[in-house]
């Protein structure tokens, strides 16, 4: 069964762009399905690891935030 549901525009053109050759069902039960922090760490972890430039933008980034909140 089919519903019809109303998005902005910069929502769809953001699930156009995620879709490729899926449908817009597969790509949203992707989206929704819950995962675990885990899930997210083995994921950033399994992609060609961590990118050392990446790294030190974020410690320059915490430092920052902890010089100017904690």
């Amino acid at each position: 069964m089919s519903r019809l549901i109303s998005v902005s525009d910069d929502v769809y053109s953001k699930l156009t762009k995620l879709k490729g050759k899926d449908s817009y069902s597969v790509i949203l039960r992707r989206l929704i399905v819950p995962s675990s922090n885990k899930e997210k760490i083995l994921q950033f972890f399994g992609t060609g690891g961590v990118d050392e430039e990446k790294v030190k933008e974020l410690k320059i980034g915490w430092k920052k935030w902890s010089d100017r909140y904690a």
